[in-house]
């Protein structure tokens, strides 16, 4: 697998930053993607509040609408099971045998959580997720003195 990437100001901090490798992938139309009528309100809410911040910070574009869509419908999903569980005995059942077990629903909100994390980290979502983005040139931070060396 290999070491994960480093980016690119890292590579400027320790020196070894080249700009003929520093490689930002295929350029895409920085334009947040339609909502779809058919998600949850608390979905379009979150997509309503972290669309415009990722398409500002050059991470989502048009061509990324079913992964954000999946994303965003997993979150919504996530808050909507998270408000069926208050007490503890919400997220437990008893077998017929007697025993306590995790509850379903409690099962199923943990499942979302999976979800909401690993399609966090393809949108930048998560401080770790961040260190590796490749944001667009256009977005850059500046290099400031760091050209002239």
């Amino acid at each position: 697998m290999g070491r994960p990437a480093k980016p690119a100001q890292a590579k400027i901090l320790s020196g070894n930053f080249r700009g003929d490798r520093d490689n930002h992938g295929p350029e895409v139309e920085l334009k947040s993607p339609d909502c779809p009528v058919w998600m949850p309100k608390s979905a379009k809410k979150y997509w309503k509040d972290i669309a415009p911040k990722l398409v500002s910070a050059g991470l989502i574009g048009v061509v990324d609408s079913a992964a954000f869509i999946a994303h965003c419908d997993s979150v919504g999903k996530f808050e909507e099971v998270t408000r069926k569980l208050k007490t503890l005995e919400d997220m437990t059942d008893d077998t017929p045998q007697g025993f306590i077990v995790q509850s379903a629903m409690f099962t199923i909100r943990n499942k979302l959580w999976d979800q909401v994390m690993k399609s966090s980290n393809e949108f930048g979502l998560t401080p770790a997720a961040r260190s590796k983005v490749k944001a667009p040139e256009q977005q850059e931070l500046p290099m400031g003195d760091w050209n002239n060396l």
